[in-house]
């Protein structure tokens, strides 16, 4: 696959993650109990309505840093604020699973973990200086 086409399916992944992301940061503001109910169930009663509405403006700041790089691929400081937003969403679910063990390994945390481990590795392997 060419450079050029490579970066263009990225911009078009990351653009599509960041509508995903949208989606789920409305859930959290809709559904005060949104993230009690499906990613940290294993100790439901840390997650509060106000972490729900926390969850849901983190979620929307990552959409849109990510919606920036998408359409802004060559800015190096959005791309960089882009990738550490993949690096933390990462770190975030690894801590809650394996460390609190205030989420299960799940479908709800096994799909932020593959997307955001894929998506850095991607944007990392796609950089050129």
């Amino acid at each position: 696959m060419s450079p050029l086409k490579s970066k263009l399916m990225l911009r078009l992944w990351v653009g599509l993650i960041s509508v995903i992301a949208l989606v789920n940061a409305v859930q959290c503001f809709l559904h005060d109990r949104y993230p009690q109910e499906r990613i940290y169930t294993l100790q439901p009663e840390q997650a509060t309505p106000l972490l729900s509405r926390m969850f849901g403006v983190w979620t929307f700041l990552a959409a849109a840093v990510r919606l920036g790089f998408a359409v802004f691929p060559d800015n190096k400081s959005i791309y960089l604020a882009a990738l550490s937003s993949f690096v933390l969403a990462f770190f975030h679910f690894v801590t809650e699973v394996f460390v609190y063990e205030t989420a299960p390994l799940s479908l709800s945390t096994l799909s932020p973990l593959a997307i955001s481990s894929l998506s850095a590795i991607w944007m990392i392997s796609a950089y050129q200086k």
